[in-house]
């Protein structure tokens, strides 16, 4: 029987609230808090007792893999911190930085202060002085780097009282390769001067909320992103940023909250980072049995997102083991479950969906991650078998193929104590299959 105009007021609100790219804010009544649960890494709580444990100052790493709720994890932290009486700044990295481009630490320590400036500046807080702006074009001056070196294109006047400079870092190679040459041997002395416009910024601050401690979240410099031709530069400056500069990147008075890419837990051992991981579905043992907890907490998820008896009207007959068809398939990835159930709904021409329909959006959405090339299959594989990150050596190429890998979901990152991983299972029967072809027959 075709869809009803009822079935389709149905159908329409449920679609619009399965959008995979949308986050959530915690008040949200279609939020589920999945890492809710005993014996559950909640991501969110370990950044937050860090913060609560810390003596007015840290200096925190946060990352997720794309579609992985970090977005809605850091507005989960941001409301924590506020109910607990932080005062919580925040800035996204790419209004500053190019995520193509290599990033020295002095244009980071730039964007740093500069970014603080303008979170203060939203705050409403008067730091009584010029922003960081203007302050870093007078530190340019005192230390006798000529503005008009640097800067061949931008109007000297407006560079001098930083209007241009924020526009000029984030989309001027030659520019940022200029500025970092011109203070290379100056590293030491600008962190002094950004400390001291931290320290400025952090006395302001008490002047207006005495005793508070203050959180500064950094995000989204996890989306820094080698194209093929900056692939090796662009990879060696992040691994430098965050093993050679680590300590630069601390700052006295303030909680540092950075999102950074989470390949880095592959390269660099000693970097402590919380990453968030995929709700897991299945065991890491030989025949992947099911993980019941997991696969009912994406069901809890699932029911806030579809409404009251949603899932039953677009389910029945034999609802939960649709449902749980869908949600092992997802791999336990939000956006993934999210795509899987957008994608029934935009095939199904009657309600209950049938398991005919099911199998369509499935097939679909495996499309996207189609086709895989025989390297990629083998790499693939070895990771399905060994469920282990797959680098053996830390070369731009094999990271920056581990990076696409796991933010097209194609590899799952998960934990259950230890940290493992594992692909996709959309992927998996593909995989096996490409593999098993370029074996050597053994038929005589």
């Amino acid at each position: 029987m075709p869809l009803t105009s009822d079935d389709k007021s149905f159908l329409k609100p449920i679609y619009n609230r399965l959008k995979p790219e949308e986050a959530l804010d915690p008040g949200d009544i279609r939020y589920e808090n999945v890492y809710d649960r005993p014996d559950c890494d909640d991501p969110t709580s370990e950044i937050f007792s860090k913060i609560e444990l810390s003596s007015r100052e840290s200096t925190l790493f946060f990352s997720g893999f794309s579609g992985s709720g970090k977005t809605t994890e850091l507005r989960r932290l941001h409301k924590r911190l506020v109910d607990e009486n932080y005062l919580v700044l925040y800035a996204d990295a790419l209004d500053y930085i190019n995520p193509a481009l290599p990033i020295q630490i002095s244009d980071l320590l730039i964007v740093l202060a500069g970014a603080f400036s303008e979170a203060l500046e939203a705050q409403g807080i008067d730091i009584g002085r010029e922003s960081y702006w203007t302050r870093f074009c007078n530190y340019l001056i005192n230390t006798n780097v000529e503005l008009k070196e640097i800067s061949q294109k931008v109007d000297l006047d407006l560079l001098k009282v930083g209007l241009g400079l924020k526009l000029e870092l984030r989309s001027t190679p030659s520019f940022r390769e200029r500025l970092a040459l011109a203070i290379a041997d100056r590293v030491g002395s600008l962190r002094d001067d950004v400390l001291a416009f931290f320290e400025d910024g952090y006395k302001a601050i008490q002047r207006e909320h005495d005793g508070k401690e203050v959180v500064f979240i950094f995000d989204s410099l996890e989306q820094i992103r080698a194209s093929v031709s900056t692939e090796q530069a662009v990879i060696q400056s992040v691994e430098s940023l965050f093993s050679n500069h680590v300590r630069m990147l601390s700052i006295p008075w303030l909680h540092m909250v950075y999102t950074v890419p989470p390949w880095l837990k592959c390269v660099l051992k000693g970097v402590n980072m919380t990453v968030i991981p995929c709700i897991r579905t299945w065991n890491n043992d030989a025949h992947r049995d099911k993980c019941h907890d997991g696969i009912r907490v994406l069901r809890e998820f699932v029911h806030k997102r579809l409404g009251p008896g949603g899932a039953e009207r677009l389910f029945v007959p034999d609802c939960q083991e649709k449902l749980d068809q869908l949600i092992i398939l997802s791999g336990g990835h939000f956006r993934d479950l999210l795509r899987l159930l957008r994608t029934l709904i935009e095939k199904t021409q009657s309600l209950p969906s049938d398991q005919r329909t099911l199998d369509r959006a499935i097939l679909d959405v495996r499309s996207t991650f189609l086709p895989i090339a025989v390297d990629d299959a083998v790499w693939l594989d070895r990771i399905a078998l060994e469920r282990a990150s797959p680098l053996t050596r830390d070369s731009p190429a094999d990271i920056n193929r581990l990076t696409k890998f796991l933010d097209s979901h194609v590899v799952l990152f998960l934990r259950n104590g230890e940290e493992w991983y594992d692909i996709h299972p959309l992927l998996r029967e593909e995989v096996s299959r490409i593999v098993a072809a370029q074996r050597p027959s053994t038929e005589s």
